[in-house]
Parts: structure tokens; sequence; C-alpha cells
């Protein structure tokens, strides 16, 4: 079925088990420029635009403990619900989420969420039960906003979607996360330079969130000309932040960096369809394919030949780093 897709270290959990309450092709309220998924190839407004076509809480679940069951759990940091998209569009998410919760024990459950639904009262019901939300803004201003996210028409204004983030970091009992990527991009589009990055700052100050994650796009993206950034950017935008909320709420990809110890398998059933299954939910280099797969490098490669030569797979350079996706 391919609902889920296994860990993957993460450069702000460590060692995460993902798992994705969405299906192929991409749905997702936004087409983000910088996307590591590519294109979005059904952009929707609702949850109600997709309920059909997603899999239930019992397939998803079944799958889940399938794989769970190969796992070494203590080799593993946390668990992150995902998509291939939004996974807010699930509205069984929060029934997901609990029954994983009861699965994993003591390990946090986490959401990745664009936050585009978040305005939407029945939304923010389900995800009370996370012990962190992951919330994205990378704009401050609605013309930036629509440059870089392309919203579906229909899509909350921005401001509509930062009330929708306070009124869900008032209801929920974990921690509030805002993933904040910075980037330049063609045409000058860029959200660190000028009034777009004062208005950026503003916007997060407003929300107040726990932590605020400074990410860049080092994977390959949706549209061509995107351009991840130094440390030392990333870091003064963080500094800045820091001024208001404090250093420790700030992680910046590059120093914050949890990715330490490679994911334990008691046993993997396929290696190729395992890894072509990872490679489908994003781009990955091979030594992303070790630390999530648990495997030798050398007989990553050996896959990944293989499945280039099968024409499954393609890869793409990205700032002198090696990235496979799947076709």
């Amino acid at each position: 079925m391919g609902y889920t897709y296994g860990p993957v270290a993460s450069w702000r959990y460590g060692r995460s088990f993902g798992i994705d309450v969405t299906t192929s092709p991409k749905k997702c309220t936004f087409n983000c420029i910088y996307c590591q998924l590519g294109p979005t190839r059904k952009q929707v407004v609702a949850p109600e635009d997709v309920q059909e076509t997603l899999p239930s809480s019992q397939e998803i679940l079944q799958e889940v403990y399938m794989v769970l069951r190969r796992l070494d759990l203590e080799s593993i940091d946390a668990v992150t619900f995902s998509g291939m998209g939004e996974p807010t569009l699930n509205l069984e998410i929060g029934v997901i989420a609990d029954a994983v919760k009861r699965e994993i024990q003591s390990l946090p459950v986490i959401l990745l969420t664009n936050a585009s639904l978040l305005p939407n009262p029945v939304v923010r019901a389900n995800l009370t039960g996370f012990d962190i939300i992951s919330a994205k803004v990378d704009a401050g201003d609605e013309k930036t906003f629509r440059l870089i996210n392309h919203p579906a028409k229909g899509t909350p204004a921005l401001d509509e979607i930062v009330e929708g983030i306070k009124l869900l970091h008032k209801q929920m009992h974990g921690t509030l996360a805002l993933e904040v990527m910075l980037f330049r991009g063609p045409r000058g589009l860029t959200n660190v330079e000028g009034q777009a990055r004062r208005a950026l700052i503003d916007k997060i100050l407003d929300i107040a969130p726990d932590i605020v994650q400074i990410c860049t796009p080092w994977r390959p993206s949706a549209v061509k000309g995107i351009q991840p950034l130094s440390h030392s950017v990333l870091y003064e935008f963080g500094k800045k932040l820091g001024e208001h909320l404090t250093m420790e709420k700030i992680w910046i990809y590059g120093v914050h960096d949890a990715r330490n110890k490679p994911v334990n398998w008691k046993k993997h059933d396929k290696i190729e369809i395992e890894v072509f299954d990872l490679l489908r939910r994003r781009p990955c280099r091979a030594s992303d394919v070790t630390a999530s797969m648990g495997i030798q490098i050398h007989l990553v490669k050996h896959v990944l030949s293989d499945l280039l030569e099968s024409g499954r797979i393609s890869k793409e350079k990205v700032e002198n780093e090696v990235f496979y996706r799947a076709i």
C-alpha cells in the first residue's frame, strides 16, 4: 500500500519514523516553489475534496503496525506524520495518531503541516493530541505568501492562517514549532531581504511559538533556481529572532543537527522495494538511505544503481550533493 514510509534521519528530530496519511499523487492546498516532493499534481482547498481518495485509518494502521514489528523502536527518536501533500487533509489523522501513540508508548508524535487548514475548527480538533506540531510559515505578507506557496483558489489568506495557528497553540497540549524555510529564488524572489524579511520576522513574533525551526531547501526543489542559504545567513536570521524569543527557542539547520545514529531494523523484507518506496516520499542521498534503512553503503549503492538502470529512479545534483528520486 505504501502509506507509511519508515524511518528517515531528520536534522530536527533525529531518527524519525515517518507516516504518510495521504496517497499519491501529491494532494495539497499549496504548490510551493521549493517543495521537495515536486509540483502539486492535485491542488485542493478542503478535506472534503479528497476524502474519497484517501485510505481508511484501519488500512494505514495495519501497514504501520507491520513496519513497526520489523523496527527496533529503541533506535527511533520520534514518529512524524506528514504526507504526499498536506496531511491535515485526512480527517482521521487524530484517530491514527492516538492509535500509534498507544503502540509506541513514550516516543513523541510529531505533525508537519503547511498550516493552511488550521482556520478550520474541525481540523484543529483533530490535532490537539500531537506532542509537537510544526507549522510552516515562510512569508509575512500576502504578496510574498502567494509568490512562494501558490495557494489553491479559495485557500484562506495568510492572516487567517496565522490566526488559525494561534488558536491551535491555545488549544493543543504539546509544543508549537514554526518551520521557516529561507531561500533565494528566481527573478529576485527571497524572504531574507528587505520588507519581506521584516514582515516575516514580525509575523513569527506575533505567533510567539515555542520553537522556530530555521531551514533552507537543501534537497531538489519543484522549481529551478531555488538557492539554499549559508549557515551564516540562517544564523543571523535566528539571532534576530532570538533577541525577542531567546536563542533557546531557535533551531537552525546546520547547527542544531540531531542526526547522529543509524536506524536499526530487526529485519528487511525486500530492500529494493523499501528503498524505492523511500525515494517516492522524498529525494535522498545515498547516505540518507543508509541512515534510514540501516544497511551498508555498498548495498545502498548497488540497489540505487539497479533502480537507475531500470529507469525507476533519476538522480540530480544540488550543491555538489547527488540526490535520487523516484520517477
